[in-house]
């Protein structure tokens, strides 16, 4: 869109942090990590801790550079508004799927949030596919990941009901 060389380059750093950023924030506001490993039933099919944050690093990350290739590829400014508006949108719901699972204990709340996450996700992946093809490829691993995510989501309210 006309910008120099050392403009696009922040840019795409910017892009990158904004979805990790949101990320940064709900690790370090989680602090009741006895109330998650003590008193939530855990499903048998849980994957290991360690691997949420190398997962969510590569899928914020994925999603950072989607987003400004649909920045860069877009043929005009108005072409932009409605698939990077869907993207904050899906950040937000994303952002939020934290405090309400793991800071207030809503699990019911978080799968609502995420099932609508799922679709928002979904709604991005067609319209940054009309911008960019290669961004939308960029974000399979968020739509598989969140999918894995929502079927955990709804077997923690399973097994939880009563907390």
């Amino acid at each position: 869109m006309g910008e120099s060389k050392p403009h696009k380059i922040w840019l795409l750093i910017v892009a990158i942090i904004l979805p990790n950023a949101g990320g940064w924030v709900g690790a370090a506001l989680w602090q009741d990590k006895d109330w998650f490993e003590n008193e939530v039933v855990q499903p048998s099919w849980r994957p290991p801790n360690w691997l949420f944050p190398v997962a969510w690093t590569i899928i914020y990350t994925l999603m950072g550079i989607a987003s400004y290739y649909v920045w860069k590829e877009s043929p005009s400014k108005e072409k932009l508004y409605l698939p990077l508006g869907v993207y904050c949108l899906q950040l937000i719901f994303n952002w939020f799927w934290t405090p309400f699972f793991f800071i207030w204990h809503l699990i019911l709340v978080s799968l609502i949030d995420i099932v609508i996450l799922w679709v928002l996700i979904v709604v991005m992946i067609y319209l940054f596919f009309r911008v960019s093809k290669k961004s939308a490829l960029m974000l399979a691993p968020y739509i598989i990941w969140v999918t894995i995510a929502t079927a955990l989501n709804a077997n923690y309210y399973h097994l939880n009901k009563d907390l």
